[in-house]
Parts: structure tokens; sequence; C-alpha cells
């Protein structure tokens, strides 16, 4: 799990794992996997097929809280991208991100689709 964090080095305990603890384990990062494609699946292969970043975008935006001006800003893009980006996650995904539970949801697809195995997305980059 520390190996496809934002940073390899050092120790974390079990119990420091949060969510990852869920999926520490080889049937855990099994059904990630599943979870992934349930709930992001249209966006991977949207982002496979037109080179495209909804599902990094996904995931700033919710890492942000939904804030739109830290999220752009994040992104380095303007606002009216970013709500475009929005408007074609909804679009092809069918998730309205106004539900809490979508989000959560999401949220959670987003961080195991590192952890899945086999992974789904790349390991999280600490440098922009």
């Amino acid at each position: 799990m520390r190996l496809r964090g934002p940073d390899p080095r050092g120790l974390i305990t079990f119990e420091d794992l949060g969510l990852y603890r869920l999926l520490a384990t080889p049937d855990g990062r099994r059904e990630a996997a599943a979870f992934v494609e349930d709930w992001l699946g249209s966006l991977l292969t949207y982002d496979t097929d037109r080179q495209a970043d909804l599902v990094h975008t996904l995931g700033i935006y919710l890492d942000h809280g939904g804030n739109y001006d830290d999220t752009a800003e994040a992104l380095h893009i303007h606002r009216s991208t970013l709500r475009y980006r929005l408007q074609r996650i909804r679009e092809l995904s069918g998730h309205d991100l106004a539900h809490a539970d979508t989000r959560l949801n999401l949220h959670v697809a987003v961080r195991a689709a590192v952890v899945a195995e086999p992974p789904v997305l790349p390991p999280v980059s600490t440098t922009p």
C-alpha cells in the first residue's frame, strides 16, 4: 500500500492505513478493481480512448472538497474548463456529483484505483 501512495518511503502501521485497511489484502485489492470499474469504468474508457484526464480531474475536485477555485488552481486550468470537465464527468458516468454518497463512492473509487490488483491507475505522484 505504501509503495503505491504519494510517499513510498518509510513505514506505516496497518492501523494507520485508514480506508486502505479494507484494500490491504489480496482479496480487497481484487474487490477494489471491481468497485473501480463499477464507479469509474466509463470515465476510464473515455480517458483511454480520448487521451483525456477526467478521472484525475475528478480526484482533484474531490480532494479539494468540491471547491471550484482550489481545484482549478491545482489543475492549472480555468474555472470554465473545470466546469466543462465536470459536466462531461456527469454525462459520461451518469453520476450526480451533488449527492454526498455519490461523491464518497467516487472518491473511494479514485483512491482504490491506485491500489487495485491489478492497478487501474498509476501511483499518486507528489510532483506536478
